[in-house]
């Protein structure tokens, strides 16, 4: 009777507990930081190459499943991944975003597309994906889904070009066709992915880009020693990861930042350094409540004073402002160069209203900056400059590039209306 009365009231309860779970999935979907995005194409772009990735992997692991024979492979690439990006993780911590999202793991993606049949090349994907969510650093799941998306549509259609032309990288000798088209798989591999981030976030400068090109094609290319190695001589696939692992942290990593932290004109971060720092710090702050803002400034005819007076009176002005800005931030606050006259500042932890206090004050303290200039008798003998200021909200879940964005269209429109001004974007709805 009792176990009778208990499957009763549960069985009472089940529709109310149904409801209740569908009601908190939908409330919790509604918050997903995706739906926040402010372009709506950019949502369903972002949500068509997802559901083109997943149906591209349905199919490819259908028409060709997994065989035996590589299991071996697939689990000596998973050990040596997954170790080599645990010795890589301080790096990649704060490595510059590139194209290619798996970082330090591309060697051995693409070496997985080279020698595994298409589900197990995408499970080295998503075990790159989900190893830098709980090791590396957390972004929206958003974009670390796109990320692996995109890193997964490039990996077929490289697999799909292999497959109609017959290489088998696993030979015994490699002839110079074999080699060329091996090649030609890695560029359609950096090419197709190299697309899809493009479609996303839109296109880079070249010189912001270039570095991040050279890395992500110097990884690539060293998943061809290691898609060999991997199937004809196992030994040599630690001696490989170690020699990756060397590369990444002496070249691609701290050893580039060292040199490259501090502009030599400004004392300031660096554009490069300072989007890195700025990353690693939005990653750092995590919880509800702990976003940050992100201030774009950009001095008001700063080339006509340049024409004027001078390269040497530009450059002390240019000093002026970023010792007024360092002068005017929390030492938790993170300053940059942007570009010529443009600088950027972090301000983590900070609402959009204290904000644009911080905001306003720096543009009446550089407002008010004079620097010398040599003495003459019909000319003034200080000169300054004005600030146009674009602020923007960044939540702790959101994307440092959708905040510089919207700073940046705030900063066009403090532009537009006249100049020496503070504008902050509106918040995403």
């Amino acid at each position: 009777m009792v176990g009778d009365s208990t499957v009763a009231a549960g069985g009472e309860r089940r529709p109310g507990r149904l409801l209740a779970a569908l009601v908190l999935r939908r409330w919790a979907l509604r918050r997903w930081a995706l739906w926040r995005l402010p372009r709506r194409g950019r949502i369903c772009y972002l949500v068509v190459v997802d559901a083109l990735a997943v149906a591209a992997v349905v199919l490819a692991a259908l028409r060709y499943p997994p065989l035996t024979a590589m299991l071996a492979p697939f689990a000596l690439l998973v050990a040596g991944m997954l170790v080599s990006a645990e010795l890589a993780r301080p790096v990649e911590r704060h490595r510059e975003d590139t194209l290619l999202g798996p970082g330090v793991d591309t060697p051995w993606v693409f070496a997985g597309v080279l020698v595994l049949r298409p589900g197990l090349a995408v499970a080295l994907v998503a075990l790159s994906a989900l190893h830098q969510w709980f090791r590396v650093r957390r972004r929206p799941v958003y974009r670390q889904v796109f990320g692996a998306a995109a890193t997964a549509l490039a990996g077929l259609v490289a697999g799909a070009f292999l497959t109609a032309t017959g290489v088998r990288p696993l030979g015994e000798a490699l002839d110079a066709r074999t080699v060329l088209l091996l090649t030609v798989a890695g560029l359609v591999f950096l090419a197709v992915n190299a697309a899809l981030v493009t479609g996303a976030d839109g296109p880079r400068r070249p010189r912001e880009a270039a570095p991040g090109h050279v890395f992500d094609a110097a990884m690539t290319a060293f998943g061809l020693p290691l898609a060999w190695a991997a199937g004809a001589a196992p030994l040599l696939v630690p001696l490989l990861a170690g020699a990756t692992v060397v590369l990444h942290r002496g070249g691609s990593g701290g050893g580039r930042r060292d040199h490259v932290t501090l502009d030599p004109g400004t004392g300031v971060l660096t554009a490069a350094s300072w989007r890195g720092a700025a990353e690693a710090r939005l990653d750092r702050l995590g919880g509800p409540g702990r976003g940050a803002a992100v201030l774009l400034l950009d001095l008001d005819h700063f080339r006509l004073l340049n024409d004027r007076y001078g390269v040497r009176v530009g450059d002390a002005v240019l000093r002026a402002v970023a010792g007024a800005l360092r002068d005017e931030v929390r030492a938790a606050d993170l300053v940059g160069r942007s570009g010529g006259e443009e600088f950027a500042v972090l301000l983590p932890g900070t609402g959009r209203f204290d904000a644009l206090a911080i905001a306003e004050r720096i543009r009446l303290r550089i407002a008010s900056t004079l620097v010398a200039l040599k003495a003459s008798g019909d000319g003034p003998q200080f000169v300054g400059v004005t600030v146009s200021i674009g602020v923007a909200g960044c939540p702790a879940d959101g994307v440092l590039a959708d905040a510089l964005r919207a700073a940046e269209g705030a900063l066009l429109r403090a532009k537009a209306a006249g100049r020496n001004r503070t504008i902050g974007a509106e918040p995403a709805s």
